[in-house]
């Protein structure tokens, strides 16, 4: 080995050290990328060249990249041996490994880095790796019995959320890899025997896992890699044999407690999910069946559901998310949770997923009446807990709206009211809890013979206080989701507040503006004007509260408690809210809120509001107050799991529909 040139690092974070030979282009590609995406926390990295028995191409391009350094071996000593060359002359604590044939993205080294902050055991962490063409190549991988692998995701498209959660896995490609060097030194490194290449990454995760450590794979880093490159086809195969003889002969005895290769390819994924599942530890198996995958930001209760979610894979569930209603969704805060997305194509999968899990819980009625149907075709011991999450009293809303419609479409929806006033006492018979979010709904699923009902007030993980200071709060703010359309209580609310109150407000304050987050619905776009501003998505909620000196819940029909009032009361802005807009919360909160169902008092509230600073602090101070005893259970979901599995190993009881 010999030290080609040297760049100063003062005590670096990471060192990335590639080993390269011949693939010129690609090693130029690899050096831009890596160049052009520093991660402001780590500062520069320390990027560690090998050249291994290179080519004068190779060398020219790696000699006129600045700020790299270079270690030259006249001989190409394999992927592992440059590896180790490459070792020996960084110090940092943490290394990526990276072939020469990979483009890292924007964004890629922050998951890694916080993934080893938060996982002590972590001693080596992968990535989402994609072909040239952006088909998923990798995603964490498989050790078989016999010593072969599978990498998990693989020919899935990129958009797919298949596998896409962060997980502990048997190995990951070296291609793009996290190593602790601790760990690196604790177990010896990549095996040079495995010279040129192939399976020293197999090898060095049986040797972390003997060691007692752990390998993980982060999905929310992603890379590009032109897979083999660096190799022909056959060539490959052979070295796959031979390496995997090689392991096999050496780390025997521990392949036995790996499970043993799919014979079949239609056993595939159910015998890849074992393998993931022997290695996810001990806690409860949790499936959430709902119309799409919560996230943050899409409002229909969404958000408390997503929060829910992050809080029971917190205190160490493995959960799953089934949606029913759209295609499975990637969410970032919920895969580096360890949340996990699946899919049902047909009854028999639903049925597959439901005799893996220890509970399901299910949010909206729709879901309930689907799980009970298939839980039904279960064996009585085979049966999950289930947990039904009332977000809201589907029959109630829709009487609320017979009562504001024209004679025709209120008989219409008061049958509709009917049909789902029997499922949710169907559903509070058959559920072996509910969660609802207000004691007066609480108070109906009691009534029709739910035996374990919990509430679990919707305070929201992420809002906080904003500052208690009137400069730059000019704006009135209605914060919606319009997933539900035109017809829904959202457009309802939209349509009385700029047709009732918003001119009322204009005659006395001709400046003042409403701002909508959201995109509205085709029917409801002629609403926008001068006083009346769409905002479409909004990234920063804090901010946008920040601007906002009121904030309106003119709800006229709906159930459940309104997220859109909690949340505005949590980033500290003052509410004018409708009855239903204001309902289900604890009296000492609804006494923060001014409430009024007529459009002129609503009116008069928001002027007085917009205009007297003594009235507006009054408001703010009685807020603060209620925050101060009311924050984020985070441990409600947690605390509701425990107690349904106790009371399950207490008595032993299946429901018949």
């Amino acid at each position: 080995m010999q030290p080609d040139r040297a760049v100063r690092r003062d005590r670096p974070i990471v060192s990335v050290i590639i080993p390269t030979v011949s693939q010129a282009t690609h090693l130029s590609a690899c050096l831009a990328a890596l160049q052009g995406t520093t991660d402001a926390a780590v500062g520069e990295l320390d990027i560690v060249v090998v050249l291994n028995g290179a080519t004068a191409a190779v060398r020219d391009v790696a000699r006129a990249t600045p700020g790299i350094r270079l270690v030259d071996s006249a001989v190409n000593r394999g992927f592992a041996g440059g590896c180790r060359l490459g070792m020996r002359a960084s110090t940092a604590p943490l290394v990526v490994f990276l072939n020469d044939d990979v483009v890292v993205t924007p964004g890629w080294l922050a998951p890694l880095l916080e993934t080893v902050a938060s996982i002590p055991q972590a001693a080596a962490v992968g990535v989402r790796v994609l072909d040239v063409s952006g088909v998923v190549q990798e995603i964490g991988s498989v050790i078989w019995s016999d010593g072969s692998t599978r990498p998990l995701g693989r020919g899935q498209p990129s958009a797919s959320s298949a596998w896409r959660w962060r997980r502990r896995v048997d190995y990951c490609s070296a291609c793009a890899l996290l190593v602790r060097r601790a760990a690196w030194d604790e177990v010896g490194g990549f095996d040079e025997g495995y010279h040129p290449a192939y399976y020293e990454d197999v090898d060095f995760g049986l040797a972390l896992a003997a060691a007692g450590h752990e390998v993980w794979v982060d999905p929310r880093s992603t890379v590009v890699h032109a897979e083999s490159a660096s190799s022909s086809l056959p060539f490959k195969q052979f070295l796959f044999e031979r390496q995997r003889a090689r392991l096999v002969a050496r780390w025997g005895a521990a392949l036995t407690s790996c499970l043993a290769p799919p014979r079949r390819p239609e056993e595939i994924d159910a015998v890849c999910r074992a393998a993931v599942d022997r290695l996810a530890g001990p806690g409860p198996r949790v499936l959430l069946l709902d119309d799409r995958v919560p996230r943050h930001g899409l409002g229909s209760g969404f958000d408390r559901m997503a929060d829910a979610l992050l809080d029971l894979a917190a205190s160490g569930a493995r959960v799953r998310c089934l949606p029913t209603q759209a295609p499975g969704e990637y969410v970032p805060p919920l895969a580096a949770a360890g949340v996990s997305v699946v899919t049902a194509d047909s009854a028999a999968q639903l049925q597959e997923h439901l005799a893996a899990s220890d509970v399901v819980i299910a949010s909206r009625p729709n879901n309930a009446a689907l799980l009970m149907a298939a839980r039904e075709q279960l064996a009585p011991e085979a049966r999950p807990v289930l947990i039904y999450d009332a977000e809201a009293l589907y029959h109630r809303r829709l009487e609320r709206q017979a009562a504001l419609s024209d004679p025709a479409l209120g008989l219409l929806l008061r049958a509709q009211a009917a049909e789902w006033l029997d499922r949710e006492r169907l559903i509070a018979g058959c559920s072996d809890a509910v969660v609802c979010v207000s004691h007066d709904e609480a108070a109906f699923f009691r009534h029709h013979g739910a035996g374990a009902v919990h509430v679990v007030t919707p305070w929201l993980r992420q809002p906080s206080l904003t500052d208690a200071t009137l400069r730059g709060r000019a704006d009135i703010g209605f914060v919606a989701g319009w997933m539900a359309g035109a017809g829904s209580p959202n457009a309802d609310a939209l349509e009385w507040f700029a047709g009732e109150v918003l001119p009322r407000v204009a005659r006395v304050l001709p400046w003042i503006r409403l701002r909508v987050t959201g995109t509205l619905p085709e029917p409801l776009r002629r609403l926008e004007g001068p006083r009346l501003r769409v905002e479409g998505f909004v990234n920063d909620l804090a901010g946008f509260y920040r601007q906002l000196r009121v904030a309106v819940a003119p709800i006229r029909f709906g159930a459940g408690v309104k997220l859109k009032t909690v949340e505005a009361l949590q980033y500290g802005v003052p509410v004018v809210a409708t009855g239903v807009g204001a309902e289900g919360l604890d009296e000492d909160v609804a006494a923060a809120i001014t409430v009024h169902d007529d459009p002129e008092p609503f009116a008069e509230a928001l002027v007085r509001l917009l205009t007297d600073a003594g009235a507006w602090r009054a408001q703010r101070t009685a807020i603060e107050q209620v925050m101060a005893t009311h924050r984020p259970a985070a441990g409600a979901w947690p605390a509701v799991l425990a107690t349904v599995l106790t009371e399950r190993e207490r008595a032993d009881v299946h429901h018949a529909l």
